[in-house]
């Protein structure tokens, strides 16, 4: 977990991260709903884990098994959802597939262009229960995954932070819980990425065994970091400057908190950077 507020370096601290995961033989997939990636990784030439037109297709099937579900039980038509639910499964299965047999070593999980919120949470629900399925049938096919949560209280929210799409978020947030959970044993793992733990799902949090906390001022962070870094530890949290962070856990020598500096990390300038600096066109 790497928690703390805007303004702290934490990003560029994560992105840091992934470009020393993605150098020891783990494939990265970042979940950004954000659409920064693209561009801050552009160094790293990410990919969408899935194609537009696989997932214009995914989404159609994802709407077509909601109106049926929607449907009393005997109105239901069971051909149609199972051509449904076997369309969302290949795609997805093969998008993950196709990606862990390549030679690439970071994808970007994005949502295409669509305002229906459900149907969002849905699309990101079974894209977990795919790669978890993966992980579970077939190995990862030889590869460790490590997927990156940014901003998880989007993705991950604590049960009384859920939407209106309440049901959607709660299923989401289980198969996301589940993989945490189980997932380890598999060869998959996350970061999950917070402005304040109090947003983000505990389960999830909880199966951490790594935590780096940046500056953080609510008592709820505070009082989860406190089982992890002691009173002592919290007390400074609010203190801690630019690029200072504590430190816990089983990926760090010390067994016991610290507090760290992050050293200053120099970023690959970024396409439109590099555009911007030289004159030439941006898209968009």
């Amino acid at each position: 977990a790497i928690l703390g507020v805007t303004g702290t370096g934490k990003s560029v601290f994560t992105r840091n991260v992934i470009r020393e995961i993605a150098t020891v033989e783990t494939k990265v997939i970042v979940v950004d709903f954000t659409l920064e990636h693209r561009n801050k990784l552009s160094d790293l030439q990410p990919k969408s884990m899935v194609s537009d037109n696989k997932a214009t297709e995914i989404y159609n099937a994802i709407d077509t098994l909601d109106f049926q579900l929607a449907q009393f039980k005997n109105n239901r038509d069971t051909q149609v959802i199972a051509v449904a639910e076997r369309t969302i499964k290949v795609n997805f299965y093969d998008a993950i597939k196709e990606y862990l047999q390549s030679d690439e070593t970071v994808r970007l999980f994005e949502l295409p262009d669509v305002s229906n919120s459900t149907a969002t949470l849905e699309y990101t629900k079974w894209f977990f229960r795919a790669l978890f399925a993966v992980a579970k049938r077939e190995g990862n096919f030889g590869r460790k995954v490590c997927v990156v949560l940014e901003e998880a209280h989007t993705v991950i929210p604590e049960y009384n932070f859920l939407g209106v799409a309440d049901k959607s978020a709660s299923t989401l947030v289980n198969s996301i819980a589940q993989i945490a959970l189980q997932g380890r044993k598999y060869g998959v793992g996350f970061v999950v990425v917070a402005q304040r733990t109090a947003n983000v799902s505990k389960t999830v949090l909880t199966q951490c065994n790594s935590i780096i906390a940046f500056q953080q001022f609510d008592r709820t962070s505070g009082d989860f970091l406190s089982n992890h870094v002691g009173e002592d530890m919290v007390q400074a949290l609010p203190n801690l400057k630019f690029r200072q962070g504590i430190a816990v856990g089983k990926a760090f020598k010390a067994n016991m908190p610290l507090i760290f500096e992050v050293p200053e990390i120099t970023e690959p300038e970024s396409v439109a950077e590099e555009q911007c600096q030289t004159g030439e066109a941006v898209p968009g």
